[in-house]
């Protein structure tokens, strides 16, 4: 019996210190102050990208249950967007939120990982690269090699875009010959080396130079951020579909050294937050770009299509401009034979998959 009292005494000792334990655990990471990130977006306060862009940091937020707290700033808040890999790098930022495009000055391929003209007309197609093609491996040691000192992650997706918003119907190639038009890079080396003239303006300037008649047309994104940025009170027409960027991804990247130094639980955090945004992203443009094209309608635009030509034709000029200027052990290379070879894996497949939709759904 007495060996019986000592045991439970020695028991609720180790319970009661356990607690006690617990209870000083609790109270030391209360007490520990909040990680706070400040994270700059790459579109203006309001617009439909700023709004996913805070979404994303709201998310972080709760989600960590405020040990991580991610201060959002719009489009140049602290620097300029095009400044935001050597900001994160520096410290000057501690995280931003963009897409690749805006690294063509760092490496002629970087804008291959946020769209490939006439690749992955299906978005998911471009998730499975990145996750399972080797896209995002690719990306950061593409990051780590320009010295960019920053951990990326994959944070949202959408469908096409918007080709071209104009004041004269596009639909042929040659409806492009004798005006200057706005196109992202990439694309837009395409077209220039075919004879377009091109001019490349950041996304928060185009509505503005279209207005100045600076440039003649103007493309950036999808029909719901455009109607955002007003494309719709400079233009008359807009062309379809946007073969020069029929996905586009969103990313967050982070300084690496406040990276390394986030423990664990948070790291996991932050990246089940960013595949929320991709899914959230995903699945609420759509619904918008159809609200965001009736809209269009009503306000007397008219939605032009580009021909099966037309289209034919620069696909073929774009093939051709790999075959020149993505030469052997370029990053834009790697990731060209990168995304075929995942194209080549699963294309016969999804196409196995698909089925018309009923012709109910037209009506």
């Amino acid at each position: 019996m007495k060996k019986n009292k000592k045991s439970l005494v020695i028991l609720l000792s180790l319970v009661l210190s356990l607690t006690l334990l617990a209870g000083y655990s609790a109270a030391a990471t209360a007490a520990q102050p909040p990680i706070i990130w400040k994270v700059q977006g790459y579109t203006s306060a309001g617009t439909l990208y700023d709004v996913y862009g805070k979404s994303l940091a709201d998310n972080i937020n709760a989600m960590s249950g405020g040990r991580l707290v991610i201060e959002w700033y719009p489009a140049d808040s602290i620097v300029p967007v095009i400044e935001g890999p050597t900001a994160v790098r520096d410290g000057i930022l501690d995280g931003a939120w963009d897409y690749a495009g805006l690294w063509a000055s760092i490496d002629a391929g970087f804008p291959l990982f946020c769209s490939s003209p006439g690749k992955f007309s299906d978005p998911m197609d471009m998730v499975g690269w990145y996750y399972q093609g080797g896209g995002e491996k690719l990306l950061q040691e593409a990051a780590d090699n320009a010295k960019l000192n920053v951990k990326i992650i994959l944070a949202g997706i959408h469908d096409g875009e918007d080709f071209m918003w104009s004041n004269k119907p596009i639909t042929e190639i040659a409806d492009m010959k004798g005006i200057t038009l706005r196109m992202m890079p990439i694309m837009g080396d395409v077209l220039s080396k075919n004879g377009l003239s091109v001019a490349f303006i950041s996304g928060t300037e185009i509505v503005a130079a279209m207005e100045r008649k600076v440039v003649d047309a103007g493309e950036y994104s999808i029909p719901a951020l455009d109607k955002t940025f007003g494309f719709q009170d400079v233009a008359k027409f807009v062309a379809r579909p946007g073969l020069h960027q029929p996905t586009a991804v969103q990313q967050l990247y982070v300084n690496k050294a406040k990276w390394d130094k986030l423990p664990d639980d948070l790291k996991a955090i932050v990246q089940a937050a960013c595949k929320n945004s991709i899914v959230n992203m995903l699945t609420d443009a759509t619904v918008q770009n159809v609200d965001a094209l009736e809209y269009f309608k009503s306000k007397g635009i008219t939605v032009t299509q580009l021909s099966d030509d037309a289209i034919a034709t620069m696909l073929q000029w774009v093939d051709k401009y790999y075959e020149q200027f993505a030469t052997e052990g370029t990053l834009m290379r790697k990731i060209v034979d990168s995304q075929n070879a995942y194209l080549k894996k699963v294309a016969a497949y999804k196409d196995s998959l698909r089925m018309p939709y009923p012709d109910w759904a037209y009506k």
